[in-house]
């Protein structure tokens, strides 16, 4: 903005401002001079308050008043280079008067100075926020705009103008834009003035480089008159877009991935579930064939030899002594193999599980592992008057046979209990020993030290519908089963 003559006198120094009211002075009494003839010394103040009105306006109050001074000593007194004055025509009234209207123009003079004084000021003080918003503008990020309540531009920073290369101030959307992107632009203005709330929008423009996506901050203001405008800022949030559905679209064909991968493994599982419960019913039809071949086969021919070596020895005096003796000795080991036989056979498959049910054969089984491991086992079976299904006996005998087989080979201990209990369509298992526990390994290491049967039972469980867990400290080891005895009781 151009400096006015008040800036100008404002902007002197203090000196200046005084040798300019002396110049004013000496001027008007020599305007004063020449024109004398025209007045014939009658007025002898007719030109001094112009000097006055000047100094008051544009000097200062100091200024002004020795300009007042200055001038009633001028004409008040006869100075050489002045022409004569016949002032005894106003005598002291006319100087009282000259006093008093002098001090009237200095003091209007005074006070129209300073209000432009402070026009002026508030003017460069408009001027220097106005400044400092644009720049403040200008380099904030992001596009900064504001409509009146017409939808009209009355401000766009520098990122709108470079970005959108428009002349966009005076104007609407709907000149600048096309139809459909000015109507959302507008409806969304309108939104935002009904609430009288911040609101955010996704707003999309078509530029050079191409569709661009823009997030607009949009909030109404109202200014000292209760004019209304709509301010926003918005920001270029394309290549973040582009990035989420990027990451979207990654994130999909992950999930596809995966979901195709845990399709496969699922497969993959249940092949090998299926794989695992064939192997088991395969090694439960190999051994009782083994066993019906040892029984049938081998026991009888080791029967039959047996005969025949009891025939052979039923008249030892007829036998010289040597062969009598080995005879004998051969029925012995003979029978033992018998018995042998016979054992490995009912461990293999017990033909009384067949038979007779569970609870007989593990009534046999018990008393023949205290026999032959020393280890005493306390029974305590509950299942009811009717018989298991088959699948969930063999299952359980199975279990025990594993159960006591680790007893014996690894906890050291003398006794062993098992209580088994059917209930609501379910039975329990539980065997207890009172031998050296894992207090440091966990489930997987207990069960990788008691070898594959463990886990092979829990396979057999788990096909059945039950579940095995183990639990082991210094004190013993409990393994706790549970398993469905109807079909009723898996479904539920």
């Amino acid at each position: 903005m151009a400096a006015g003559p008040t800036s100008i006198f404002r902007s002197s120094g203090t000196l200046a401002r005084y040798v300019i009211a002396v110049l004013s002075v000496v001027l008007a009494l020599y305007l004063r001079f020449l024109m004398t003839p025209l007045f014939h010394g009658n007025v002898p103040y007719h030109m001094i308050w112009a000097a006055i009105a000047f100094t008051a306006w544009r000097c200062g109050l100091g200024p002004s008043i020795l300009a007042t001074f200055l001038s009633l000593v001028a004409v008040s007194y006869q100075l050489p280079f002045l022409p004569k004055t016949n002032v005894s025509q106003t005598g002291v009234v006319g100087m009282v008067s000259f006093v008093i209207f002098s001090g009237i123009i200095v003091a209007v003079g005074e006070n129209s100075r300073r209000a432009m004084n402070r026009r002026e000021k508030a003017e460069r003080e408009a001027s220097r926020s106005h400044l400092l918003f644009e720049t403040f503008m200008d380099n904030s990020p992001g596009a900064a705009f504001m409509k009146d309540r017409d939808g009209k531009y009355v401000y766009v920073n520098r990122t709108v103008k470079e970005r959108f290369n428009l002349l966009l101030l005076g104007k609407t959307d709907f000149e600048v834009f096309p139809g459909e992107v000015a109507a959302s632009l507008r409806a969304n203005d309108m939104a935002v003035l009904a609430d009288g709330q911040p609101r955010e929008f996704l707003e999309y423009f078509d530029q050079a480089e191409g569709k661009r996506a823009w997030l607009s901050i949009k909030f109404p203001v109202t200014d000292p008159d209760g004019n209304v405008f709509l301010c926003g800022k918005s920001f270029d949030v394309t290549d973040r877009i582009h990035a989420q559905e990027a990451l979207v679209e990654a994130h999909r064909e992950l999930e596809e991935r995966v979901e195709k991968r845990t399709a496969e493994l699922t497969t993959a599982r249940d092949s090998l579930r299926d794989l695992s419960a064939r192997l088991l019913q395969v090694r439960d039809e190999e051994r009782r064939r083994i066993a019906r071949e040892l029984h049938d086969s081998i026991g009888q021919l080791l029967a039959a030899l047996s005969m025949n070596l009891a025939a052979l020895n039923r008249n030892p005096e007829r036998l010289p002594p040597e062969m009598s003796r080995l005879a004998a000795e051969s029925l012995n080991l003979l029978d033992q193999a018998i018995r042998e036989i016979r054992t490995m056979s009912h461990l293999l498959h017990p033909p009384l599980l067949d038979e007779v049910g569970l609870d007989s054969t593990l009534r046999w089984y018990v008393d023949g592992f205290t026999q032959r491991s020393g280890i005493n086992v306390d029974l305590q079976i509950s299942t009811g008057a009717e018989r298991l299904p088959q699948d969930t006996e063999l299952a359980v005998f199975r279990l025990v046979q594993e159960c006591l087989a680790n007893i014996h080979r690894h906890s050291g201990s003398k006794t062993a209990s098992i209580r088994i209990q059917a209930q609501d369509g379910w039975l329990s298992l539980d065997v207890t020993d009172a031998g050296r526990g894992f207090p440091s390994e966990n489930t997987a290491v207990l069960e990788g030290r008691l070898g594959v049967g463990i886990r092979g039972m829990r396979e057999r469980l788990r096909l059945l519908g039950g579940r095995l867990d183990i639990k082991s400290t210094a004190a013993g080891t409990t393994v706790h089963a549970v398993l469905p005895t109807s079909r009723e009781a898996t479904l539920r």
